[in-house]
């Protein structure tokens, strides 16, 4: 039986970071460089690229071109992270796409380290004095220019310092309760489609500076002795009473849907936050997994398959969400399980999307998860029980619903549209259960308004949303801080792109947290739900302690 997959297509979205030369004189949906003209279009190994400005640029202090250089370093981001922590690189981020699943998001990784600035700004450019009016043009402009974390209630935090999400509340104050954003002069960009290594950065000096740190730094050591403890934060029962109050609420027509979480105590017993990266990434690979050092302390290990938005600001074709692609590719392909476009699909569209030249918006709301298969017949059987499960169904509508609303809010009249599903999608690892939506902005809308509408998002709130909030400040006995807030990077031509903050472990020091939850719709069963919240907190302690090749 043909197994269900949602076509993701999505495989040129990047084009954008691709050699100016070639995007201008191409037409749409040509093949993807050969790696020889690659090599033409990148510099070569401890060489500087050109900084020629593009077509239709001219120099001026309105817009900058990124200097980048090639290094002859194996592309493998989590060594290149290791080599930066050997030689005591000061609050070190990785953003990793491990997951090697055909997609715009499998392409790059980013490492950075000594930051020159911070923001606590809900849009960091917004704090940024350097920043140059007309951003960054060229064939880097999409690298990072800042990489960061909004929590939870970060917005609200902004906006009303001191804020509690109800009066008397009682609940400890967390760690991370405002955004944090660090600004990083020079990042090391890995491309894992051509297997090379750059460092990019504002000015040569900086470039320079990074390339020999990764150059001098001395191979990583073997690995250590390494060890995580996870311990419920609260009796189990007190999650299972929240559930039959949500049921209650949803019974007597106050809600829809709710997103309830519990939250976990973490323990590093022994290693350091990259090392439990490389384990959890090894063990569930995912396109945003991140390791974020925020200060001395804090750290963020995230391994989440969610992307919560992805903004782009500039060099869109008219009528086209992605770079490259029109939209007679947003149709489902159920012929097999590749992630390839598909020729069919319904043209109309392109004329209500024609009349928005400027921005897209893209988010991708998932709700069910399914491990695969250990053969074809059990894979097959796997993805029609999740697609035919009706609390699933019914969740994901629900919240295609929540997040067109969001989308609307900062989005050009009649551009919102469902791209793709609601369907299930296959991983390395699992099937996820997940739509695909998108827009264009509307003219005049920053990143400060496309943040607040996106921020917290629906997928992990529920239906209404702000009532959804409401409840879930009173059921849940933790506030969460970064849990389903975002994290991710603000690029130097100012597009956002923002994972969703699940599957994530913040550490203070050694001591840390992890929350796990799910939606609770009329028809769910609070047994089920509880045992669902077991099972993810019972798979990172497994595969994070798992017996690993080098340890």
């Amino acid at each position: 039986m043909a197994r269900h997959d949602l076509q993701r297509p999505l495989d040129r979205l990047l084009a954008a970071s691709a050699p100016e030369e070639r995007r201008h004189h191409e037409p749409a949906g040509a093949p993807v460089p050969s790696r020889a003209h690659a090599a033409r279009a990148y510099p070569e190994p401890g060489r500087f690229s050109s900084r020629r400005l593009p077509p239709g640029h001219r120099a001026s202090r309105n817009v900058v071109v990124l200097v980048g250089r090639q290094l002859p370093l194996a592309p493998d981001p989590i060594t290149l992270a290791e080599r930066l922590r050997a030689d005591a690189a000061d609050r070190l981020a990785l953003l990793h796409a491990a997951d090697r699943t055909p997609g715009p998001y499998a392409r790059f990784s980013y490492v950075a380290c000594d930051p020159d600035r911070q923001s606590h700004e809900l849009d960091p450019l917004a704090d940024d004095p350097d920043f140059p009016l007309g951003g960054a043009v060229g064939a880097f402009r999409s690298v990072p220019r800042w990489i960061g974390v909004l929590p939870y209630e970060g917005q609200r935090n902004l906006e009303r310092p001191g804020w509690s999400p109800r009066e008397g509340d009682r609940r400890p104050r967390v760690r991370l309760e405002r955004p944090l954003w660090l600004r990083y002069p020079a990042v090391v960009v890995v491309d894992h489609a051509e297997g090379r290594v750059f460092v990019v950065g504002v000015t040569r000096d900086h470039v320079d500076a990074l390339s020999r740190r990764l150059l001098r730094a001395p191979a990583p050591a073997g690995r250590g002795a390494f060890a995580v403890e996870v311990a419920d934060a609260e009796p189990t029962r007190l999650h299972l009473e929240r559930i039959l109050v949500a049921k209650e609420l949803i019974a007597r027509g106050e809600l829809y849907q709710v997103n309830l979480a519990r939250r976990l105590v973490v323990s590093l017993v022994r290693g350091e936050p990259l090392d439990l990266h490389r384990r959890l990434s090894a063990a569930a690979p995912s396109p945003f997994a991140a390791c974020l050092h925020l200060d001395r302390e804090l750290a963020v290990v995230s391994t989440s398959p969610e992307l919560l938005l992805d903004a782009r600001t500039r060099d869109l074709p008219e009528g086209s969400l992605f770079p490259g692609d029109d939209i007679r590719a947003f149709t489902w392909n159920v012929r097999d399980g590749r992630n390839r476009p598909d020729p069919g699909g319904d043209p109309s569209r392109k004329s209500v999307l024609n009349s928005v030249p400027w921005g897209r918006l893209l988010t991708c709301p998932i709700k069910g998860t399914r491990p695969r298969g250990e053969d074809a017949r059990e894979d097959a059987a796997l993805v029609r029980e999740l697609d035919q499960d009706p609390k699933e169904n019914a969740e994901l509508t629900m919240i295609v619903d929540v997040e067109r609303n969001d989308l609307g809010k900062v989005a050009a009249v009649g551009s919102v549209r469902v791209l793709h599903g609601p369907g299930v999608v296959t991983h390395r690892t699992v099937h996820h259960r997940e739509a695909l939506l998108g827009a264009f902005a509307r003219p005049g809308a920053t990143r400060h308004d496309v943040l607040s509408a996106m921020v917290p998002s629906g997928s992990v709130t529920g239906a209404p949303k702000v009532r959804a909030m409401e409840v879930i400040a009173r059921l849940e006995s933790a506030r969460r801080g970064l849990y389903t807030g975002g994290l991710g990077h603000v690029a130097h031509d100012g597009s956002v792109t923002l994972a969703m903050a699940i599957r994530t472990v913040v550490l203070q020091g050694r001591e840390g947290e992890y929350f796990t939850g799910g939606g609770i719709v009329a028809d769910s069963d609070p047994a089920r739900e509880l045992e669902e919240t077991r099972w993810k907190a019972l798979q990172l302690e497994k595969a994070a302690n798992r017996a690993f090749v080098g340890s």
